[in-house]
């Protein structure tokens, strides 16, 4: 297998799995910086599996520097909120709606709670039973009334009565029938077809039991089935028990199936997939204690109690190329952050226990991913060396970007070496790949990365696009105007500001729309009644629009 073609065996390894990620909405230097520090990982700890992460559709740009060194995209997740899969289930053996009363007898007493699961006959659950659900058919022998019918699988009445078939054969799986005692039956009386009668050997061996024509006869009180003659002519079945008469009649109730006794109404039970948060909920405001478990085909995986909402397995993860809570995966402080590696502002950020962090001033979290490699004695490989490389060019805009360090250009000249591609033509190229305007829908447009920030009393929300063609911004103007005000309304920002960066056109078309358009007003110089403004050489984001934000949130 290919180092670069690890994503779907990562994800069947056995070992703890850590997810490393980037933020939503994410770029070339997010996706690819959660690809190449997976390898890293993978590379110096051989107990945890690091499997790479996005969390939502990859761009055209990245997806063309995947494409270009034959790198797998990686798994796209959602959430990382803790789930039941995630909670230690206790391991039940789930009770068969036709086992016998007897058997789920011996096996509930022994189970804690005293309650289980029941499953059909394809393993699917379909109900529960506690041990008071048993009480009334341990009670109620019905000592005086034994003519009555029954139906109960054979092997029910194999196992419980202790039955040795000594004559006939069994047609049928499950018996469906009168039982009768036949010392209780008078000379003139008539059975049931398919009725069963139980009597001793001395009844039996008198012969006057066949002229009833019973379909079964159960012999009591035979220690050797061998000393047992069998009757000619009869076509019926003849089985033998050691138990006694008396015995035979109270094991009839507990070779009964269960299947009458199970909870089938209101069902409580949950799925492997669910939120532990909604489970608490149910859990609180239920008046069952215990709980079925059950993956996606309805198959028991275990039960959960209450007591389970305290053992909980949480997931680990490593952030890449972001730290803020609002631009990470939901959930995330649900999780065990073990790193971080990033390159932008520490903002609302903290941690269950103590991590490994590293921040450093540079144009791409690729830079210090690519140092890290050089510390720990890594050889990069061509297809790790191109994604880095990738990651610089796009974040830094092959370093037109004023967030551009000498660093990032000298290890991105050794990482262009390795991947054997022309710095500057492969960047280009890259670049150029970046999203069309004419074909692309407004709102991908807006979203595909999108950052959320808080500034003062405003919220405001920064997307930024790079493109080749900038002038098809032109010709989409009123829709992605009319995206912006929509993305207003249906998110609470008071700003919302789009760049669509351009390195032909040397700059940024910056449009903005919003309650609080005036701080792009004051931020850029934007006229007042004009929706958007070209600023010829802004790049940045972070260096260059957030921090005039800010400056003018806080005027």
């Amino acid at each position: 297998m290919s180092d670069t073609k690890f994503v779907d065996a990562k994800l069947n390894d056995t070992r703890k799995k850590v997810y490393v990620f980037g933020h939503k909405n994410p770029d070339t230097d997010s996706t690819c910086a959660a690809i190449t520090y997976s390898y890293l990982k993978n590379q110096v700890d051989g107990e945890k599996v690091y499997i790479p992460a996005v969390l939502g559709d990859i761009s055209a740009e990245s997806s063309f520097a995947l494409e270009y060194f034959g790198v797998e995209k990686p798994v796209k997740i959602d959430s990382l909120k803790p789930r039941v899969s995630d909670m230690v289930l206790e391991k039940v053996e789930p009770v068969h709606i036709t086992d016998p009363i007897q058997d789920v007898v011996q096996k509930i007493v022994t189970t804690e709670g005293k309650t289980l699961p029941v499953v059909d006959e394809h393993e699917r659950l379909m109900g529960v039973i506690s041990i008071t659900d048993l009480v009334p058919a341990l009670i109620s022998l019905r000592q005086k009334n034994y003519m009555r019918k029954m139906e109960v699988p054979f092997r029910n009445l194999l196992k419980v009565l202790q039955l040795t078939k000594i004559q006939g054969s069994l047609d049928e799986d499950t018996f469906r029938g009168s039982v009768y005692i036949f010392n209780d039956l008078t000379y003139y009386q008539r059975i049931s077809r398919n009725g069963l009668i139980i009597c001793n050997r001395h009844e039996y061996g008198k012969g006057f039991i066949f002229s009833l024509e019973p379909r079964y006869i159960i012999v009591a009180d035979v220690e050797d089935p061998s000393m047992l003659e069998t009757a000619p002519g009869y076509d019926g079945v003849v089985f033998t028990s050691v138990k006694n008469i008396y015995e035979l009649v109270q094991a009839l109730n507990l070779a009964l199936p269960v299947y009458d006794l199970v909870k089938k109404e209101n069902l409580e039970y949950f799925t492997l997939s669910e939120d532990v948060e909604d489970v608490r909920k149910n859990m609180l405001t239920s008046r069952y204690r215990r709980f079925p478990v059950v993956d996606e085909h309805g198959i028991v995986a275990g039960m959960i109690s209450r007591s389970s909402l305290m053992d909980i397995n949480l997931k680990e993860v490593i952030l890449v190329d972001h730290n803020e809570r609002g631009q990470s995966i939901d959930g995330i402080e649900t999780n065990r952050i073990l790193e971080v590696i990033d390159h932008h502002r520490i903002a609302d950020f903290q941690t269950m226990a103590p991590l490994y962090y590293r921040s450093e001033p540079v144009g791409s979290t690729n830079t210090i991913i690519c140092k890290i490699y050089r510390e720990k004695g890594i050889k990069i490989p061509r297809a790790m060396a191109g994604l880095m490389l990738s990651g610089i060019l796009s974040d830094t805009l092959i370093f037109n970007s004023p967030t551009s360090t000498p660093e990032d250009r000298q290890l991105a000249e050794q990482l262009a070496e390795i991947a054997g591609v022309n710095l500057y033509e492969y960047g280009r190229l890259m670049i150029s790949k970046g999203e069309n305007l004419a074909d692309t829908e407004p709102k991908t447009i807006i979203e595909r990365d999108m950052k959320k920030f808080t500034m003062g009393k405003y919220r405001v929300s920064v997307s930024q696009v790079n493109v080749g063609d900038i002038e098809a911004f032109y010709k989409i103007f009123d829709r992605l105007f009319d995206e912006l005000e929509s993305t207003c309304r249906e998110n609470g920002f008071d700003l919302a500001v789009l760049m669509l960066t351009s390195l032909v056109a040397g700059g940024t078309e910056l449009l903005a729309a919003g309650e609080a358009k005036w701080l792009a007003e004051v931020a850029f110089g934007l006229e007042k009644g004009r929706m958007h403004i070209f600023k010829k050489g802004m790049f940045s984001r972070k260096k260059q629009v957030v921090p005039r934000l800010m400056e003018a949130a806080y005027m």
